[in-house]
């Protein structure tokens, strides 16, 4: 018995002292060399008491070495502001249970670059390194405020979280001109808003502060996941979420209505490489004017609630000139009636002459919710040689083929110069051409029979719509399975959303009174 009593005390005390040493041990890795600086160690305190001046010292002491802030509460009662002269780069590493905060109104938590205004040679521009760290950015206007003139700053492994206004910006100051590229990286960070119906930000990149890269980040509860007044970001693996409140305003499913993924307001280009837009009103919004050439590939659209979702890309009506937007391989889960994937202005799509816009290899769930307007149906056509109406069922009884006695929509065909000509395959021994040209008023429309004797078995109608001549077709006896070509390849002729199901006039907003018989 007494053997197992010795060891009994003997196990306990190995796991206090190990229980006791680990953190010494971590603290001892991070501070090898005497480039490390430990601010515990220099009479800053980790206990959630106030901290004063002594941490800004501290670092003014520490130009060209890098400060560790081990597990605790840091309670700033001014921001940490970090040095722009790149030779004098202070880098922080935050134990990942170190948490910053404040009891006080500030400006800002951190401020990297914005002492030491000066650099003695911009061609030795070198990473100034911040990773790891919770910052509690409830009482602040900013969580991390980044000088764009500062080039290279690298933010990784941070969460930051309850902002209520912006918890990453990068913008520049007036003191002197830089070069316009702030380059910097964000990676592997996580930012938590405290309601996604106040007007909360996620990260905003001002002008002048071009080429970020933002990989491997989650943003949730904010109204606006990523604003960026400037060029050149490339985004990859970012998932934004917005059907949270973390504490804030809560309108319940009636809430995240306005809220925004990702808001261009510059020229330039932008590449978004497998960015989840998760139940957020609009994912891409793009300012009215501006032009930016937008390459996005692997974007998901889903939402958790029903009935939700305005567009996954959306420009205002008002703004006209072209701009450029590829997407491939991307997923759209529709989950609103009358929802588009491309809520632009058609005049925009007008004048694409040069196929600015196009939606290849990618996948849309529900798409009998999408927009019959919607101009990712115009892409159905894009390099093909034709388009399949309808796809009949296995079961004849239950089939979609098109019906006797009823009008059905074709398509429409958006108002353009341009000359459209379409190919009716109606049937085996019936094909149709339509020579169209449609500028927005009365349509000219020739047809050709290529193939069929009885020419009476159907009937050809129109409707203009605003800026659409909707297409329509009645059978007078028999079963109908049209596929539509476009043999100019002009890809002006928007195909019906679902190839599940029989499109009427209805679907359209148009009735039957309407339709101007060929």
């Amino acid at each position: 018995m007494k053997e197992k009593k010795y060891s009994w005390i003997i196990l306990c005390s190995f796991w206090v002292c190990f229980c006791f040493l680990q953190p010494l041990r971590a603290e001892k890795r991070v501070k090898q060399g005497d480039d490390i600086v430990s601010v515990i160690r220099h009479g800053v305190r980790n206990d959630g008491s106030v901290i004063g001046t002594e941490l800004n010292e501290l670092v003014v002491k520490s130009y060209g070495k890098t400060l560790y802030f081990p597990a605790g509460t840091y309670n700033l009662s001014e921001p940490i502001v970090l040095p722009y002269d790149y030779t004098k780069n202070v880098n922080i590493v935050f134990d990942k249970n170190a948490l910053i905060k404040t009891d006080l109104p500030l400006e800002a938590l951190l401020k990297i670059g914005y002492s030491e205004m000066s650099t003695p040679d911009v061609t030795h521009r070198r990473f100034s390194y911040i990773e790891g760290g919770m910052f509690d950015c409830y009482n602040v206007e900013n969580g991390i405020m980044v000088n764009g003139l500062k080039q290279l700053v690298s933010l990784k492994s941070i969460s930051l979280f309850k902002g209520r206004n912006t918890h990453i910006r990068i913008s520049v100051t007036d003191d002197f001109r830089g070069t316009g590229s702030s380059d910097t990286k964000i990676d592997n960070v996580t930012i938590q808003g405290i309601s996604s119906n106040e007007e909360v930000y996620g990260i905003y990149i001002d002008a002048a502060c071009c080429d970020c890269k933002i990989s491997n980040t989650f943003i949730y509860s904010t109204k606006y996941g990523l604003v960026t007044k400037s060029a050149g970001h490339i985004l990859n693996n970012l998932h934004i979420l917005s059907m949270h409140t973390t504490g804030g305003l809560d309108l319940g499913v009636n809430g995240f209505r306005s809220t925004e993924g990702i808001r261009v307001e510059a020229d330039g280009f932008f590449i978004f490489n497998e960015v989840y837009y998760d139940t957020v009103d609009r994912g891409i919004v793009v300012a009215a004017d501006k032009n930016p050439t937008l390459i996005l590939d692997k974007n998901i659209f889903y939402s958790y609630l029903s009935n939700f979702g305005t567009s996954f890309l959306y420009r205002d009506h008002e703004a006209t000139t072209p701009f450029q937007v590829k997407m491939s391989g991307c997923i759209i889960e529709v989950a609103k009636q009358g929802y588009r994937i491309f809520d632009v202005s058609p005049e925009a799509i007008r004048k694409d002459v040069e196929g600015d816009f196009s939606f290849m290899n990618c996948a849309v769930r529900n798409a009998h919710l999408l927009s019959p307007f919607d101009f990712s149906l115009m892409q159905r056509m894009k390099g093909k040689k034709g388009d399949v109406l309808l796809v009949p069922k296995q079961d004849m009884a239950d089939s979609q083929s098109m019906d006797s006695s009823q009008w059905h929509v074709l398509g429409a065909v958006l108002a353009s110069p341009y000359r459209n000509l379409l190919r009716l395959d109606l049937a085996k021994d019936c094909i149709l051409e339509l020579d169209l040209s449609f500028a927005g008023s009365e349509p000219e429309i020739n047809s050709k029979m290529i193939k069929g004797e009885d020419q009476s078995s159907f009937q050809i109608g129109y409707v203009i719509k605003g800026e659409y001549c909707i297409l329509l077709l009645r059978t007078c006896h028999g079963m109908l399975s049209p596929v539509v070509g476009d043999v100019l390849g002009s890809s002006y002729f928007l195909s019906t959303p679902s190839k599940d199901r029989c499109y009427g006039p209805e679907d359209y907003g148009i009735d039957q009174e309407q339709i101007v018989l060929l």
